[in-house]
């Protein structure tokens, strides 16, 4: 997990993984009511990496206060959404929060950086667990191993329970045209195609989403140039300092 979680590259996936998270809309509800998106999305992305690389590179002790300052946070977001109650405490919406970051690593890692075999998948799903838990999420819920992840990802993009809801939809928006300073403007532009192509069809067909023959073939040039590129680069630039540091601690 620490190999894989280390590269900066995985940003690019910050806007399919959130895309997907939305597409629940008991997660779109909690955001929409809760959250100061997309106003300071930037402030809010980097505060989430922190804790997320915290739980991960950081000591025990620093893991625990990541994850107890999230369950914090959660502990806070309540609220009524299409006649339905919501809590960010609920084992159901964290697992399919934790299961889009999950899916959407293995994907942009084998994308930008390299192929996986088949055991470091399984691997790198079951070094997941444990921070999953510290999450909130009971292990009892948790799929046990790669197969049954896969087939909970599957069940929900084929089942009912995800849909565009008037929040979903305009927060969607907002991901994908946040209002960024201008110098960051290009850049988030330039990524965007390549989400759409990263996206499952289900989630674009449902938000209205298009990846046409520009967006595929902008994915497929960013990754090759991804994997020719990073290895020669080094760990400074490639490597989130968090990993770094936790590489020097041994962990």
């Amino acid at each position: 997990m620490a190999e894989v979680n280390r590269e900066r590259v995985l940003l690019v996936g910050g806007q399919r993984a959130l895309i997907m998270q939305l597409a629940h809309p008991l997660v779109a509800a909690g955001v929409a009511d809760h959250s100061d998106f997309p106003a300071r999305a930037l402030e809010r992305l980097r505060r989430t990496l922190d804790l997320s690389l915290t739980l991960i590179y950081g000591t025990p002790v620093e893991a625990e206060a990541a994850a107890a300052g999230i369950r914090s946070v959660h502990e806070r977001v309540t609220g009524t959404a299409e006649g339905r109650s919501y809590a960010a405490t609920d084992p159901a919406l964290l697992l399919w929060v934790n299961a889009t970051l999950v899916d959407t690593t293995l994907i942009v890692y084998e994308r930008f950086v390299r192929r996986l075999s088949e055991g470091e998948r399984r691997r790198y799903y079951l070094e997941t667990v444990d921070t999953a838990e510290l999450f909130g999420i009971p292990r009892a819920v948790i799929p046990a191993d790669l197969d049954a992840f896969r087939r909970y990802v599957d069940g929900m993009l084929d089942g009912p329970e995800l849909r565009a809801t008037p929040e979903g939809r305009r927060l969607v928006a907002d991901v994908l045209r946040p209002p960024l300073p201008l110098p960051l403007r290009a850049p988030t532009a330039a990524i965007r195609p390549i989400t759409l192509a990263l996206l499952p069809e289900r989630i674009r067909a449902m938000f209205g989403l298009r990846a046409g023959r520009r967006a595929r073939a902008a994915l497929a040039v960013a990754s090759r140039a991804s994997r020719l590129t990073l290895p020669a680069l080094p760990s400074s630039i490639r490597h989130f300092t968090a990993a770094r540091t936790g590489a020097a601690r041994g962990r």
